[in-house]
Order: structure tokens, then sequence, then C-alpha cells
């Protein structure tokens, strides 16, 4: 496999599926007067006594996000609407999982009737510069890959159906390509955690969705596109070439290396061969086309 150096969004190549045009029946609106009407009308139908300036962050045909601006002592506030039900359902389900377990931006409350979501509002970029900061991400992402083994009582029981243990006498998913090689990477994932783990994994990672808060924690955003079937190595494929967007030439056994240390201490027990066929697996499972440097 290549080991050429791939751009974040280059990172996933044969694994991405292109939906078509027009698959979203009812999505976003894209004029901003529209968009802002929409947030006030949720504020006050699904978020009661949230009141400030709205202004417009973000907004894509999926989903779109908005600051609240509240002035002190009153800490301003993210409000997500969700076009897609079944994106607002897993970002839901993520933070259920995430919310005290990882390093995630806080969810204060959900409006169901209006796909919407009131988060944690973090203005302020981690600081990419510092030679800690590819630990720190590295960390960060772990921390995500692990949460299940920290779930409390009730909440691992609502996950059962998605453990390693439920997974392996389950059919593969649709979209994997090869099944025998699928099941590869889950025995891997059993060696290494254990039955109870649910494999959680698609961070959509970048820079920007690395943020600082006051204390200086740092905490990872957007965790809408997290699943618990795609297991983490999603996310350690993409690591080198988040490093490097943010200005980190790291080589692929340093940044296996630092996932590894991060695992390790989270509770996993990966040895370097046991991840890099692990990740070998999980290009045939999948049809990624390269692992840029990490299985050599």
């Amino acid at each position: 496999m290549t080991t050429a150096p791939a751009t974040a969004a280059q990172a996933l190549t044969g694994l991405a599926r292109i939906r078509p045009a027009g698959w979203l029946a009812t999505p976003m609106p894209t004029d901003p007067v529209d968009l802002l009407v929409r947030a006030r009308q949720v504020l006050a139908a699904d978020h009661p006594g949230v009141d400030g300036r709205v202004s417009v962050v973000s907004a894509r045909y999926t989903a779109a996000v908005f600051a609240v601006h509240r002035p002190p002592p009153e800490c301003s506030l993210v409000l997500k609407l969700h076009a897609d039900p079944a994106a607002y359902a897993g970002e839901t389900l993520a933070y259920a999982l995430l919310a005290d377990t990882a390093p995630v931006a806080r969810l204060y409350s959900e409006g169901d009737s209006s796909l919407s979501l009131l988060l944690e509002y973090l203005p302020e970029a981690a600081e990419w510069s510092g030679p800690r900061m590819p630990a720190v991400l590295a960390e960060r992402v772990a921390a995500v890959h692990t949460a299940s083994l920290r779930l409390p009582g009730e909440a691992a029981e609502a996950m059962a159906g998605f453990t390693l243990a439920a997974l392996l006498d389950a059919p593969a998913p649709a979209w994997i390509a090869d099944p025998a090689a699928y099941g590869e990477v889950l025995a891997a994932h059993l060696d290494a955690y254990g039955p109870a783990l649910v494999p959680l994994g698609h961070l959509d990672l970048k820079p920007g969705h690395l943020r600082r808060r006051p204390d200086g924690e740092v905490v990872l955003l957007d965790v809408e596109s997290v699943r618990p079937d795609v297991t983490g190595l999603i996310d350690l494929v993409t690591l080198p070439a988040v490093l490097r967007q943010a200005g980190h030439e790291l080589s692929p056994d340093r940044v296996l290396g630092l996932y590894l240390d991060a695992t390790t201490a989270l509770g996993g027990s990966w040895t370097v061969g046991s991840l890099k066929a692990a990740l070998c697996a999980y290009a045939a499972a999948t049809g990624l086309e390269s692992l840029h440097g990490l299985d050599r």
C-alpha cells in the first residue's frame, strides 16, 4: 500500500460512499434569514428560557449550527439543527455514550421535534503549535474509542446489542466489502479490549474540531458521525493526515506509537503487530485504498 502523503480529505479514499444528489427530502435552508427564523422558532419551542442574539456559524445540506450569544454571567451556547433524522439520532446516541466518558463538548438539552441540540459554546481553538499536541489528539481520540469501557451500568446494558460479543455473532453490515476480513477486525478488537467494548469510531477529525475550554482542557467537537460498529481504526488512518494539516509531520510509526500508548493507558492491549494486522484487515473489509504507511 502506498505511503504517499494524504490530506485529511484524501485519507479515507475508497471508504467513502457518495450519496446521490437530492437524497435528503427536506434539506436545511440556505437563506440566512430563513435559518435565523428557524433557529429562533426552535429555541422558543424546544429550549424554553434560552434567549440571546443568534448568529449563523455554519450551514450545510444536512445541518446548521448557530451561536446563541448571551450576556454575562450567562454562558453563550451552540444550537445545532439537523435536517436528517438519522444523523440527529446518531448524534444523540453518541453524546449518550461519550458525555461522561470522553472529552467532548457538553450537551445541555435535546429537541426531538425540531431535531436540535443545545451544546457548550467553545469558540477558542486549540493551540496546535506545541510539541505535545499530537499526543493530546491521540489521547482524545483513544478516549472516544474506549468510552464504552467506562459506561455506567444502565448505559452499558442499553448498548449490549452493539458490543463485540454481539457483533461477532451478527451478520456484517451492508457497507462491508469483505465480511471475513471484518470478522478479523472484530476478533482483533476482542483480543485488545474484551467482549464488552462497543467499537465506536468515525470521528470527523480536523484541526478546527479540537477546541479549548477556559480551564485549558482540550475537547473534540462534532460527534455526529460516530457509529457503534465501524471501530476506531477509521480515525487512526486519518490521524497522520490531520496532524500534517495542523503542521506536525510525524512518521506513521510515531503516530502508531502515540495511539498505542493512549489506548494502553485506557485499558487496551494492542501490540504493534496486532494493530497493524487489524488495520490491514480493516482496509480489506471496507475497500480502503491506503493505510498511508501505518501497516509498514
